[in-house]
């Protein structure tokens, strides 16, 4: 009974978030229409309180390490990434409260659900089994296929919904083949138990059995299905879909705290488990490439910015698997000390430009093409400026974050010898800039006479979202850290 008020101290953020979801629901239950108003408000409070237990973690001199039963792991890493979820969830909410009263659709499940995935997030970077792997990326995506389809009586919104979920149907299912595999040959689903029967067993072979073969199976059905999560190529087809027909904070959420926590456990496996030199090193320097590739080549040919940005996040994901692919020859944690920090910088950029979105695009999304921004830097350009600011940082210019999170990447590659792949990353963020800067373009091309941005508030809580954003995107890169 002794470790049951650390353990219990440990995982505070996870207590408060489910406390959060229980208040909303029962918040949605029993108040009125006027109680309403109240439901983003409590959703903040409760991520707050999140987020300040997850920061007295980061101030501790030392991390409580495996709990329950080695189940989770809390230590610098995974509470870095509980940290950047919570982050994404609380800037969400704040998107979200405007948008929802415009678009008449408040609702206290919808916060429910932003906070439920918070908390599959949270258990799902501090796993250190597979099974609590399982539980928390089930939890984390069955809350955002809701999500998905919030507004049902949209066809698009259903259409992006169906897709979500059959696409991560068939990477669960990937998933768990490999998790039984890997609990074949090892008979274990501990991570460093794992670890230790690799390291053992890679080069053994008993009657004809190689062990090897089935590992090399189990592993790469896991980046199969983890593959899906964070839209690497070839399994990024749902992303275009989903970020289009969701609603524009929905999709920021799906694209930076989804995003976050998936490719947070990602490296966590492909670095502490299946990191063994020369394991999985060209595999992940040839998805790294496609990835990268393939996601600005598409988008160079969109007219709508919500599209864009869908082909964006799968070229970040190429960006993040330089990362991945360089962990051989590298201590684990330097490579997840890039990942945590580019996931960091890609959640102020990328959600602040859905949120800009959010903002921009009208009642019922009607105006999500790049014409339809045509002038509205001079209109209101402080807007325009914030947005100039995004996509400087996503494109890597400097001084923004975006550019020290991808020299972090790419300097763990030419540590590591892959210069060519360290100039295939440079090239295609070379490509990049070139739809980046053309979104500025249109904000400050000759305005169409008969078009006005007057109509389009900004509230409190939009205003310190995009505060939160701009600041974060302009200062991360200069400050020290913890990790």
């Amino acid at each position: 009974m002794t470790c049951l008020p650390l353990e219990l101290t440990a995982l505070l953020p996870l207590w408060f978030v489910v406390a959060g979801v229980v208040v909303l629901l029962l918040l949605e239950m029993f108040s009125k229409e006027e109680g309403r108003k109240v439901l983003p408000i409590v959703a903040l409070t409760f991520l707050v309180l999140a987020l300040g237990a997850d920061f007295s973690l980061l101030s501790r001199q030392g991390m409580p390490g495996a709990l329950f039963n080695r189940s989770v792991v809390i230590d610098l890493y995974s509470v870095t990434l509980q940290a950047i979820c919570l982050l994404s969830a609380l800037l969400t909410v704040l998107f979200s409260s405007a948008y929802l009263k415009r678009e008449k659709a408040v609702t206290g499940e919808y916060y429910a659900l932003i906070l439920l995935a918070a908390a599959g997030m949270i258990v799902l970077v501090s796993a250190s089994e597979f099974l609590t792997l399982f539980v928390g990326l089930e939890l984390m995506s069955i809350a955002g296929y809701i999500l998905a389809g919030y507004l049902r009586i949209k066809e698009r919104s259903t259409e992006a919904a169906l897709k979500y979920f059959l696409n991560g149907v068939f990477s669960s299912a990937f998933l768990l083949y490999g998790i039984a595999i890997l609990y074949g040959v090892s008979g274990t689903t501990h991570f460093p138990d794992l670890r230790l029967f690799l390291e053992k067993n890679m080069n053994a072979s008993v009657m004809g059995f190689n062990p090897a073969v089935f590992v090399q199976l189990g592993a790469a059905l896991l980046l199969a299905g983890l593959g899906f999560k964070v839209a690497l190529v070839p399994f990024h087809g749902w992303a275009p879909d989903v970020y289009d027909g969701s609603i524009a904070p929905v999709s920021a959420f799906l694209s930076t705290g989804v995003k976050a926590a998936a490719f947070g456990i990602f490296a966590r496996l492909f670095t502490e488990v299946f990191g063994i030199p020369g394991s999985w090193t060209a595999a992940l320097c040839v998805l790294a490439v496609l990835t990268m590739t393939l996601g600005n080549l598409s988008a160079l040919g969109q007219s709508n910015l919500k599209r864009l940005l869908a082909y964006s996040s799968v070229a970040h994901a190429g960006y993040l698997a330089v990362g991945l692919a360089a962990a051989v020859g590298n201590p684990a944690d330097s490579v997840e000390r890039a990942v945590a920090f580019y996931l960091l910088v890609y959640t102020f950029m990328t959600a602040g430009t859905f949120g800009w979105i959010a903002w921009a695009s009208g009642e019922g999304e009607s105006q999500t093409n790049f014409e339809d921004y045509r002038g509205l830097g001079y209109r209101r350009p402080w807007m325009g400026v914030a947005l100039a600011i995004f996509m400087f940082s996503l494109a890597g210019m400097t001084p923004t974050a975006g550019f020290f999170g991808k020299y972090f990447l790419f300097k763990l590659a030419m540590d590591n010898g892959m210069i060519w792949l360290t100039v295939v990353a440079v090239l295609n963020s070379f490509i990049s800039a070139y739809y980046y800067l053309g979104v500025i373009a249109i904000l400050y091309l000759k305005p169409e006479e008969n078009r006005s941005f007057a109509s389009l508030p900004v509230s409190v809580g939009l205003f310190f979202a995009f505060f939160l954003c701009v600041l974060g995107t302009l200062v991360t890169g200069f400050l020290k850290f913890p990790f």
